[in-house]
């Protein structure tokens, strides 16, 4: 996205915010055509945009098997080659660059999907749109044990994975080297 492009659209989603414009009537529909998922809740656009899904949040492909399982099951509507209609909250992009979006395939929303198959949990920033939506999503998939709730139960959840909280992270404890 060009450096104009995303001013724009960074202003569409604050004057949005302040109720003053609708985001909606406004903006035109954002595309992605998918030409590689990265993991359970993120991909790359053919036109080289990395999107990550908003309000949600997969196991990390290195939390074997559970990463290359949310991965998988992403892909069965996300497929690369799979044209998907992307939605922007408040933050357009993260510190990445990446586009944080809702995105949806044909009138299914990916994000909800992983969510309510179990695949994903809830994890909100200052993106919450759809936040009372998703934490239905997730006590429902918890009560009917779907997806990982029903023999993993996200007994380590991917922020706290990342952050080395885990007591099955093979690099707890160790020291990262140092680059000089």
């Amino acid at each position: 996205m060009t450096l104009a492009r995303r001013l724009c659209w960074s202003l569409a989603v604050a004057l949005a915010g302040s109720g003053q414009v609708s985001l909606a009537a406004q903006a035109p529909p954002l595309t992605c055509v998918v030409k590689k998922l990265a993991d359970g809740d993120s991909f790359t656009c053919a036109d080289g945009r990395k999107v990550r899904l908003l309000l949600m949040d997969a196991p990390e492909l290195a939390q074997s098997p559970w990463g290359r399982m949310a991965k998988a099951q992403l892909e069965h509507l996300a497929a690369p080659g799979t044209a998907l209609r992307l939605e922007l909250d408040r933050s357009p992009t993260d510190r990445y660059g990446r586009t944080l979006a809702y995105a949806y395939a044909g009138n299914v929303m990916l994000n909800e999907w992983m969510v309510t198959n179990g695949w994903a949990v809830v994890l909100a920033y200052e993106n919450v749109r759809y936040l009372d939506r998703l934490n239905r999503a997730e006590a429902a998939a918890r009560a009917a044990k779907k997806g990982f709730w029903q023999a993993w139960a996200f007994r380590c959840q991917p922020k706290d994975y990342r952050a080395h909280r885990c007591g099955d992270d093979p690099d707890r404890g160790k020291k990262k080297p140092r680059n000089r």
